[in-house]
C-alpha cells in the first residue's frame, strides 16, 4: 500500500466519519444517515481503493472513536442492529469500487458500482439487522431498506454527478487521485 492510498483512506473514513453525523432517528431503529453518499464517493473517485477508507473507518469505529451515526462508535455497534449496514460499506468498497474500476471509471461503470453497493449494503444490513432483532426477514426489509431507496438512489445520482465534476477539478489543481 502506497502513501497516496493511505491518504486518501484517511479522508474517505475522514468524510464518512463527518455523513454519518447527520443522521435523522426513524422508527426501528436504523437512522437516515449520508454514510452511504460517502462510500458511493469512495468508490467513484477511488475505485476499489475504497476499500481501505471503508475498513479505516469500520476500524476507527470499533475501537471506540464516535465515527458512526449519532456519534456513537465501539464494537457493540457493529455487532448490533445496525452493524451490517457498516460492514456492507466495507465490502462495497471493494466490490463496487472494482465494478467502477472495471469499466475504466465510466458513467456505465459508476452506475454498476454504485448500484452493485447498494445491494451489498442491503442485503448485509437486512440479515443483521433480523438476526439480532431476531425479525423475519420482511419486517427487516420493511425498516431498513423500504424506506431508504429513493434517497439512496438519489444520493447515486448525486455522487455521480458530483464525481464528474471532481474529476475533471482534481488534475486543473495538479492532483491525480488515480495515478
Amino acid at each position: 500500500m502506497t502513501i497516496r492510498t493511505v491518504v486518501q483512506a484517511a479522508l474517505l473514513a475522514t468524510i464518512t466519519a463527518v455523513l454519518a453525523q447527520i443522521a435523522i432517528p426513524l422508527p426501528g431503529g436504523v437512522p437516515f444517515t449520508l454514510q452511504v453518499f460517502g462510500v458511493f464517493l469512495g468508490i467513484l473517485l477511488l475505485g476499489k481503493k475504497a476499500f481501505w477508507g471503508m475498513l479505516t473507518y469500520l476500524l476507527l469505529g470499533a475501537i471506540g472513536l464516535p465515527v458512526f451515526a449519532q456519534a456513537q462508535g465501539g464494537i457493540g455497534i457493529i455487532l448490533g442492529p445496525t452493524g451490517g449496514y457498516i460492514i456492507g460499506f466495507v465490502i462495497s468498497g471493494l466490490v463496487g469500487g472494482y465494478f467502477v474500476e472495471l469499466f475504466r471509471f465510466n458513467l456505465t461503470g459508476k452506475v454498476s458500482g454504485v448500484l452493485i453497493s447498494l445491494l451489498i449494503i442491503y442485503f448485509l444490513g437486512t440479515v443483521q439487522l433480523a438476526y439480532v432483532t431476531k425479525s423475519s426477514i420482511d419486517k427487516a426489509v420493511g425498516i431498513g431498506v423500504l424506506p431508504f431507496i429513493p434517497l439512496d438512489i438519489l444520493k447515486g445520482v448525486i455522487a455521480i454527478v458530483l464525481s464528474k465534476y471532481i474529476d475533471r477539478a482534481l488534475p486543473r489543481a495538479g492532483i491525480n487521485i488515480n495515478g
